[in-house]
């Protein structure tokens, strides 16, 4: 009896296996980059995401140590996780990247701030035609996000490592 339900049980399981072409292709992952500019930080700081692209978005953010510039890093971090909603999403008027929206993927993050109660944000990552991402906060702003850290540098150029006097310039964009 005992062998007949471990033969019953792996066969429905190789029932259940993964076709190895679909195994092989799985999701697309990718990582996106920002220089954070934002002056309550002791300097400017380096975030990342990394996202699991599916049917469901899974997107984990945390910042960078870069002690070779003199950035700032702290251990806040933040999962998100959302769906494509590019078929059904109006661009807010105050968005002025609208004409060049590849995709959009709207869902929660829940932020963990170092020594702070965490707390749930709705968010929309706003892709474009030139490989830039936006993270729209509804109805308040939307920062860009560069594939990789040096085009996140190159976008907002200041001088390097940080001298503590010259800060990037705030390159959101805000609603009124």
């Amino acid at each position: 009896m005992k062998r007949f339900l471990i033969a019953l049980i792996l066969s429905m399981l190789a029932g259940w296996a993964v076709p190895a072409a679909a195994a092989a292709t799985g999701p697309r992952t990718s990582t996106w980059h920002r220089l954070n500019p934002d002056q309550t930080n002791p300097t400017p700081q380096h975030e990342r995401l990394r996202c699991r692209e599916a049917a469901v978005w899974v997107c984990r953010y945390d910042k960078v140590p870069e002690p070779r510039l003199s950035f700032s890093s702290d251990r806040t971090t933040a999962t998100f996780v959302g769906r494509d909603v590019t078929a059904s999403w109006a661009c807010p008027a105050w968005f002025t990247e609208c004409a060049a929206v590849t995709r959009v993927v709207d869902g929660v993050a829940k932020i963990r701030p170092e020594g702070e109660q965490p707390f749930k944000v709705r968010l929309a990552y706003v892709f474009l035609q030139d490989k830039v991402l936006y993270v729209l906060v509804p109805d308040a702003l939307a920062c860009p996000w560069f594939s990789g850290f040096r085009r996140a540098l190159a976008a907002n150029p200041f001088p390097l490592p940080f001298n503590g006097v010259d800060w990037p310039r705030f390159d959101c964009i805000s609603a009124p």
